[in-house]
Formats: structure tokens, sequence, C-alpha cells
């Protein structure tokens, strides 16, 4: 799954959760209960959770991105490398046949 479908997927929930957390706030004013308290309680939780929830989701794709690029430039300079060694190869092979010739 896909940061973006994630993070859509968590926005929704928390959508979901807002709107039950404003009914049962509503709730509360309107014709107070027990266990209403607790309920929004521990519905304010949850939402603390999916909070934290999206943005360790967001750092762990940051961190992948920082190291797929850091594995890229290791990979560039490897190239470049070779390209270099190449270089000097077919450098000293003009070299011998120009001189044996």
């Amino acid at each position: 799954m896909q940061i973006h479908q994630v993070s859509a997927a968590l926005d929704n929930k928390l959508a979901q959760l807002d709107k039950k957390l404003k009914q049962l706030e509503q709730e509360q004013i309107d014709t107070p209960r027990d266990g209403l308290d607790q309920d929004i309680a521990a519905l304010q939780k949850i939402r603390a959770k999916l909070v934290k929830s999206k943005a360790i989701a967001w750092r762990a794709h940051e961190l992948q991105d920082q190291n797929d690029e850091a594995k890229r430039a290791r990979q560039r300079l490897m190239g470049l490398t070779l390209c270099a060694i190449s270089l000097i190869g077919a450098g000293i092979l003009v070299f011998l046949v120009v001189s044996n010739g």
C-alpha cells in the first residue's frame, strides 16, 4: 500500500472518528448518561493514536526516500568509477597498440 493510500485511509478514519466524537459530545450535552465520558475519552485516545500513526507512516516514508536516494547516489558513484576504469583501460590498450604498431 502506498503512503498516499495509507494517509487517505487514516484521514477517512479520523473523519469518521471526529464525527462520532462530535455526536457523543452533543449527546452528553443534551442527555448526560453514565459511561459517556469514558466513551468520549476512549475515542479521543484512539484519535490521538491514529494521528500518531499517520505521522509515523509519513516519517517512515521519508526515511525510506532518504535511504533510496543514498542508494542511488552510491550506484551513480559506482557507475562513474567503472566508466573511469574502462576509459583508463581503453587508453592503455590504445597506447599499447600504437607503441607496438
